[in-house]
């Protein structure tokens, strides 16, 4: 079987990133030939297929000199808005793409295509290939793009209702899919959860406890993540055996608002890491892991510090909720908090605020006292996590593929 793989951005760093790599990396095992489309940019570095199966289109360059346009506002890396393009740079990015599509199609013509995020890339993939069998994977960053730049979607996102399948997170979004591209039938989209890597997120062999009690936020730094709120809760918490380490990297506004909060605080400490692996790495020497956000498509960053062996505190992200079940919330290794009303999307009604802190600093506290104790938080569910590893979701995308 021939495969191609299309993405508009970098394929490590954000969440459709991750994605795009792993489902080839577990693909392997089947044999298949797999090729694959992506936006690179500053000398990028990506060995998970060999070169000559990547085709990539590259930013600031004479042909796009501009960076990569991104699916979020807010990326780790330099991107350009699709809010902020003009006619011209729209018609040379998709030109960019569809030249590299036609291309390939000359000479590969594969049988399945993985185009990523229901956009205007995905467009030009049905447009290019009517005869392959075509699965868009939502990521729900192309519905809030859908949803903030309507113009944009009216003008370049088509006859997505002739993708043949889509994968989503969860049931909850097959709603949003449909109410915001009208043509998409349910029965076309299947309900297939996320999943972690298992050869880079794993409990350490042996629980190392130190005299603090290791606090870790790992994702972007925005007002949407509430981030803000985690510090004054942290803040208000006053113990003197905590630490919170702050995994990303803020850009300039939001580096000030940061610092407005930690000020002198010595055991808050912020910085990035280089990749999925040395994350991983960071996340085996904490405790608790922390995911205050207003708004995500999964929380796939809570199932990772699950598998990392750390107790989780994170809000009440439905899709998470309903992947991971009754059993493993019952076990008390994760605790939800029940998420303000929110507007725009991701943006929280102030007047919930005060009782989300007070709700967030209960959790908190049940977590660490559970650290205290010493009380080892998956000795008894680590089968219950490993069925969301990559390798379990691949597998099952395989069985879809294979029959399509």
């Amino acid at each position: 079987m021939r495969i191609l793989h299309v993405l508009a951005q970098l394929p490590t760093r954000t969440g459709s990133g991750v994605y795009f790599s792993n489902l080839i990396e577990n693909l392997k095992k089947y044999n298949y030939q797999q090729e694959a489309v992506f936006g690179t940019q500053d000398d990028y570095k990506w060995d998970v297929l060999d070169e000559k199966y990547i085709h990539s289109v590259e930013f600031k360059t004479e042909e796009l000199p501009f960076p990569i346009v991104g699916m979020s506002d807010v990326m780790p890396y330099e991107t350009t808005l699709y809010s902020e393009m003009t006619g011209e740079m729209f018609e040379r990015w998709i030109n960019a793409f569809k030249n590299r599509l036609i291309s390939i199609k000359k000479r590969y013509k594969p049988d399945i295509i993985f185009t990523h995020h229901l956009w205007i890339l995905s467009s030009i993939v049905v447009e290019v290939f009517p005869d392959s069998k075509i699965i868009g994977i939502f990521h729900n960053t192309d519905l809030r793009q859908a949803q903030k730049n309507p113009g944009i979607y009216q003008k370049y996102v088509r006859n997505l209702d002739r993708l043949d399948l889509i994968f989503s997170a969860s049931e909850q979004q097959k709603d949003e899919i449909i109410n915001t591209y009208k043509d998409i039938s349910r029965d076309k989209i299947i309900a297939l959860g996320g999943g972690f890597d298992q050869n880079i997120f794993y409990p350490a062999e042996t629980k190392e406890y130190s005299k603090k009690i290791r606090l870790v936020y790992s994702g972007k730094i925005d007002p949407s993540k509430g981030i803000y709120e985690l510090l004054k809760v942290y803040k208000n918490l006053n113990l003197e055996d905590i630490t919170l380490d702050i995994i990303g990297t803020p850009d300039e506004k939001n580096k000030k608002e940061l610092e407005t909060y930690i000020k002198d605080d010595k055991s808050i400490k912020v910085y990035n890491v280089k990749d999925q692996k040395e994350l991983g790495e960071e996340l085996r020497k904490k405790d608790i892991f922390l995911m205050p956000s207003f708004y995500e498509g999964l929380g796939l960053t809570a199932i990772e510090a699950l598998a990392s062996g750390l107790y989780v505190v994170t809000t009440e992200i439905e899709a998470l909720m309903t992947l991971l079940g009754k059993e493993i919330e019952e076990s008390g290794i994760i605790k939800y908090v029940p998420l303000p009303r929110i507007y725009d999307i991701d943006k929280p009604v102030a007047e919930d605020l005060p009782k989300f802190r007070e709700e967030l600093k209960e959790a908190i506290l049940c977590q660490i006292a559970k650290v205290r104790n010493k009380q080892s938080c998956l000795t008894d569910k680590r089968d219950s996590i490993k069925r969301f590893s990559w390798e379990a979701l691949v597998d099952r995308i395989n069985e879809i593929i294979v029959d399509l």
